[in-house]
């Protein structure tokens, strides 16, 4: 369990790094796919950055709350914990990256709802999933 930790923590912590305003073309998903047009109503400068500082957030507070229950809780809670927190941190993730759309195109803004309510079951499937056992 704790190589999962630390291996998912650095992932994170790496993807934080890895994409950059010159890069996002290539390398991020869904910006990728946008027409020319499109990608002239989102704001890359302010969102990069907040790429950034989300994907580092997520992988210190996911390193330090995992260890955290792993040690000091259980590792049955530990597991519970590494399935729910970065589903709950991407919802929050795809709401807020909604607000970098200078002019929001509505085709964009139902998927990323429907994105989000399909990981919302995912969450709610897991959560009854461990309510049972």
């Amino acid at each position: 369990m704790i190589i999962l930790v630390l291996v998912l923590s650095a992932m994170l912590a790496t993807v934080a790094f890895l994409v950059t305003e010159e890069n996002a073309d290539s390398s991020l998903s869904g910006y990728n796919t946008l027409s020319p047009t499109e990608k002239q109503q989102f704001d890359i400068k302010t969102f990069v950055p907040y790429f950034r500082k989300f994907h580092l957030s997520l992988a210190v507070s996911y390193l330090l709350i995992s260890l955290f229950l792993l040690f000091a809780i259980s590792s049955h809670w530990a597991m519970i914990f590494s399935i729910v927190y970065p589903l709950l941190a991407y919802i929050f993730f795809i709401w807020k990256a909604n607000s970098f759309f200078i002019k929001r195109n509505k085709k964009q803004y139902i998927l990323s709802i429907t994105v989000i309510c399909f990981l919302f079951i995912v969450l709610l499937v897991i959560m009854v999933l461990f309510l049972r056992s």
